[in-house]
């Protein structure tokens, strides 16, 4: 083998070497990126589910609400039917209020 065609290999074989250099270097680059891109996402998806959780808190909390809501409209519709008339009913819901004050004092001490 001359020495122009030992030249012309290894100018070959450099410029290959470039190439995958370079190459190297962008996918480097482009895998730096996506572990930045998938912490962010890491991030918001752990946002998002600690709202999730807040929310579905919250949502627990309202429907026991309407719970009791509703409880006490049975309760007003039952003593309505018994009672006859409202100044019946105003006198047993003032009753429960009494008692419903007299639970809460007792709990706060």
């Amino acid at each position: 083998m001359t020495e122009s065609q030992i030249f012309t290999r290894f100018s070959a074989l450099e410029k290959k070497l470039k190439g995958l250099v370079e190459g190297y270097v962008e996918v480097k680059e482009q895998l730096e990126e996506a572990k930045l891109d998938n912490e962010n996402l890491r991030r918001s998806l752990s946002e998002a589910q600690k709202e999730n959780q807040e929310l579905q808190k919250k949502l627990n909390q309202q429907i026991k609400n309407f719970k009791k809501s509703d409880k006490f409209t049975k309760i007003a519709v039952n003593n309505l039917k018994s009672t006859g008339n409202t100044a019946e009913l105003k006198e047993k819901l003032d009753e429960y209020i009494l008692e419903i004050e007299k639970c809460i004092s007792q709990l706060s001490n």
